[in-house]
């Protein structure tokens, strides 16, 4: 056991914030998975279930579109174009990881632990979940929020709001701090001065030293 330890502190950093990313990501993709099944096996669909009054809900939907329920009237050919978006993402995601993880910082691969195990959980709802092997289409949702006064208020934009899962959910997390982490990039980067290292500026100021140096070379001959 001792052994197995020292094996693992020896390894690179970067190699173990991988795994621990990585068995965070895994873990978050079991939630996903197992609260999705729970609701499945609890709920009846459209049924509610109060959380915070007016506010919070646990309702059962199947949604055969996009995250939040976007696209779910595009039968067949919307699912089939949702499989493979979330497979090219999926293997996106996992090959930027693995290709980069020794280069990209802390927050990057909290962006990259969310958006892959958010793209996998859906995946595998859209490529398993059918009406054949199942008994229901597509993902399972059960998070609602009502934003404008709860089910008995107008429905609105924001009432209720779109029907979610955990796998929607960090897909969101991730990409609203991917954008922050851009934008921190860009700030730095523009700290920077872009020609600090300019050949042509060093050359430039190299030129008044050397002319200089001539003319005192040609002072001490005369």
């Amino acid at each position: 056991m001792k052994g197995l330890i020292q094996k693992w502190k020896s390894l690179p950093k970067e190699t173990r914030l991988g795994v621990y990313f990585g068995l965070g990501a895994f873990l978050l993709f079991l939630l996903d998975l197992i609260s999705k099944w729970v609701v499945e096996n609890c709920l009846e669909l459209g049924q509610m279930v109060t959380v915070i009054p007016n506010f919070f809900y646990l309702t059962k939907s199947y949604n055969t579109g996009a995250a939040f329920s976007l696209g779910a009237n595009w039968g067949v050919g919307g699912r089939i174009l949702g499989i493979a978006i979330s497979v090219l993402m999926s293997g996106a995601i996992l090959w930027y990881w693995i290709v980069n993880n020794k280069k990209i910082h802390n927050l990057e691969r909290v962006c990259l632990m969310l958006l892959s195990s958010g793209a996998v959980g859906n995946l595998i709802d859209r490529a398993f979940y059918w009406e054949g092997t199942t008994g229901f289409n597509g993902v399972i949702d059960f998070l609602q929020f009502y934003l404008g006064g709860g089910p008995s208020a107008p429905n609105s934009a924001f009432n209720p709001f779109a029907t979610f899962n955990v796998a929607d959910a960090c897909l969101t997390i991730g990409v609203v701090l991917l954008i922050v982490a851009l934008v921190i990039d860009a700030v730095k980067n523009s700290k920077n001065d872009p020609n600090e290292k300019d050949p042509r500026l060093e050359k430039k100021h190299q030129a008044p030293s050397e002319e200089n140096t001539s003319e005192e070379k040609k002072g001490e001959g005369e």
